[in-house]
């Protein structure tokens, strides 16, 4: 799966969910079990990588950078 590839190289993860409209930071083992979830022009905010926003994002979305994520 390219999203554990990139996890696992990079240690983070960049995704966006044009369903939920918003950006996700996913990082790798050992971080904590927590992503953060930022709406255009929110603040991030830290949601289990388990919930279903997060997941379904994760399964789902769009690997994005860490420019994209910023400035979204």
């Amino acid at each position: 799966m390219k999203q554990d590839d990139i996890l696992v190289k990079n240690g983070v993860l960049y995704i966006y969910d044009d369903y939920e409209e918003a950006v996700f930071k996913f990082t790798g083992m050992g971080k904590g079990n927590y992503c953060e979830i930022k709406f255009r022009g929110e603040k991030p905010y830290k949601a289990e990588c388990t919930t279903d926003i997060a997941t379904q994002a994760y399964l789902g979305g769009e690997i994005i950078t860490k420019e994209e994520y910023e400035r979204y």
